[in-house]
């Protein structure tokens, strides 16, 4: 066994969007830092097979569909039609370009890297499997092992018929049917790429409603907008088995009635959750708590085990590539200046890059009315707004969640064009404890999507928004 001479102020396992972004921030306020990553490549899960590919696939599958409506724009082509390898070149490119970025990023920042996988076995040591193996000591140590495809049991992805998250990014040609298990962020974005490319899709959901963790109307808006699109979509269903036959997947899914559905699609996608990545880590040796599988933590991302931290989809907060990176970031500050200001989780934005949008943040309705408070909500239709209908893309609204005294802001739910892009100022307004009358009296520029969070504040501080 090799020993590593150096001894590191922090040493992280995982080089994903927690993990390198800790990396960057530790070297920015003077650690020595290493990283372990079992992976040739940094990046994680989000930048090879979540988030940027496939907001690659879905920037391309919105491009697509604009062009098919191109007669609407005055905009004539003789012939439309899709090259999927194409596709997969741009989503390659994009991913390979960004990859080499993270990369720059550790060089830039002086982070040695180990590639393997990385095990503690005793306070301050990592043990890495790799070609060799090396010890690697460091004062302290973050786990950022991320998160992998949940599978029901009993059933195994094949990576040709069924898929997880990872073999449908490599697919070669659009299937011409295609059944999405799960209706949250991944199935309903899937879904939404996919039925745009020309596939026909189905969507099951075990509860009552897509996007679950979402306010209820945005839930009700998008299935009804899903279903216009000529997505079939079953929730308080549960696929109850799944096999391949001749080459195409065969399920069979209990409905509310009682009843037993067969479905049968060239390809199935399974995307009902992630689970976290904690196995064969040395948690036990470490004496490190853990809850269903996550790791326990305090307001500092601190486990039960003195001078390790683990954050990201490894420990139970939301599974989002923006929270790692800021859990990262508070560890780090933890570590070096031993406090940090603790991360309000109720100001963690939501994005579904779905076609509409839908972005929040903040508290829904729901969750307001059960923490006791007396709740006041405000909503303004897309269809009311110029840039959106201009955009021809006016499905939706924004709602605001308030608060009934000072009408002070606590959630913004919407459903529209770019609504992603909108989410950050709407974080912005509630961690300043806006009120409504305070974002009704703040000028938004026209024409823009903007316009339609000002018109709703109007509709909640006034009682009636302008342009309706």
């Amino acid at each position: 066994m090799n020993t590593d001479s150096v001894q590191y102020d922090v040493a992280i396992l995982g080089s994903g969007p927690g993990g390198y972004v800790a990396a960057i921030k530790g070297s920015q306020l003077g650690l020595k830092v290493a990283i372990i990553e079992k992976y040739t490549k940094f990046g994680g899960t989000c930048l090879h097979w979540g988030c940027v590919p496939t907001k690659a696939l879905l920037s391309n599958a919105e491009l697509y569909e604009k062009a098919r409506k191109g007669k609407e724009f005055g905009i004539l082509f003789k012939d439309i039609r899709l090259d999927y390898s194409l596709v997969k070149a741009r989503k390659d490119k994009m991913v390979k370009k960004l990859s080499m970025g993270t990369d720059f990023l550790m060089r830039k920042n002086k982070i040695d890297s180990f590639q393997g996988k990385g095990r503690l076995i005793a306070p301050g040591v990592v043990q890495v499997e790799g070609e060799q193996v090396k010890e690697v000591r460091a004062r302290k140590i973050i786990i950022a092992t991320g998160s992998e495809a949940k599978i029901f049991p009993g059933l195994k992805p094949d990576g040709r018929t069924i898929l997880t998250n990872k073999e449908i990014l490599d697919l070669e040609t659009v299937p011409q049917s295609l059944l999405v298990i799960g209706g949250g962020a991944v199935g309903v974005e899937f879904a939404s790429i996919f039925s745009r490319f020309g596939a026909k899709v189905t969507l099951v959901e075990m509860l009552p409603r897509l996007l679950p963790f979402e306010d209820h109307e945005i839930s009700e808006e998008i299935r009804k907008i899903l279903v216009k699109k000529r997505i079939k979509i079953l929730v308080n269903a549960k696929l109850e088995d799944m096999q391949v036959r001749d080459g195409n997947a065969l399920a069979k899914v209990s409905t509310p009635d009682g009843g037993i559905q067969e479905i049968v699609a060239e390809k199935a996608l399974i995307a009902v959750g992630r689970r976290p990545v904690t196995e064969n880590l040395g948690l036990e040796k470490m004496r490190i708590e853990t809850s269903r599988e996550f790791i326990s933590i305090d307001e500092n991302m601190q486990t039960s085990a003195p001078g390790i931290y683990a954050i990201g989809d490894v420990v139970p907060t939301q599974a989002l590539a923006h929270l790692a990176s800021h859990e990262g970031m508070l560890a780090m500050e933890h570590i070096a200046k031993g406090s940090a200001t603790p991360i309000n989780y109720d100001l963690v934005p939501n994005c579904t890059f779905c076609s509409p949008e839908v972005g929040s943040v903040g508290l829904t309705e729901e969750a307001a009315r059960e923490r006791g408070i007396e709740v006041v909500t405000a909503k303004f239709p897309f269809a009311a707004v110029s840039k959106a209908t201009i955009a021809g893309e006016n499905e939706g609204f924004v709602k605001l969640v308030s608060e009934k005294k000072y009408r002070q802001i606590l959630g913004v739910h919407m459903i529209g064009p770019t609504v992603t892009e909108l989410v950050a100022a709407a974080a912005t307004a509630i961690g300043l404890e806006a009120t409504a009358a305070d974002l009704s009296h703040l000028i938004h520029p026209h024409p823009t999507i903007s316009e339609g969070i000002m018109e709703a504040a109007h509709a909640l501080y006034n009682g009636a928004a302008i342009h309706i």
